[in-house]
């Protein structure tokens, strides 16, 4: 599967879900942990790797910032491990979390809602932007 192909399959139908029960806590984590995941797809996507060829991490999240989704990182990474340590030593928790309460749904500050909707309309664009144009041929491959 491509990063295309995620992007229709997972990260679309998981987004809207959250926008059509926006007080449903599942929805909105199901939502930021497909856009988290889509970025692992879009980084040996855009390289031209084929679907069996492995990304580095480093790439990965250079790619979240270079996108200015490193809050969609910090989130689901806290969302997925309940605790991360940030490299100015501070450690954010998941565990504050109410989920019946859309006050508490934040992370170091980070708005999990407007998280998701920001993080949605950038990989929103770049899909628009890679399936407008033909697959790169993998590295090595003469056309």
């Amino acid at each position: 599967m491509n990063a295309w192909q995620h992007f229709r399959k997972w990260v679309v139908p998981d987004y809207n879900n959250f926008l059509r029960s926006p007080s449903d806590f599942h929805l909105l984590e199901n939502s930021i942990l497909s856009m988290y995941a889509e970025v692992e797809y879009l980084g040996p996507h855009q390289r031209g790797y084929p679907p069996d060829v492995s990304d580095d991490q480093r790439d990965a999240r250079q790619m979240r910032n270079d996108l200015n989704l490193a809050n969609l990182q910090v989130c689901a990474d806290t969302l997925k491990h309940v605790r991360t340590h940030q490299d100015d030593g501070v450690t954010l928790s998941s565990t504050g979390i109410d989920t019946n309460n859309a006050n508490t749904w934040k992370i170091g500050g980070h708005d999990l809602i407007e998280v998701a909707h920001s993080a949605f309309a950038t990989l929103r664009e770049i899909s628009r932007i890679e399936s407008a144009r033909p697959p790169p041929l993998a590295p090595n491959v003469d056309a």
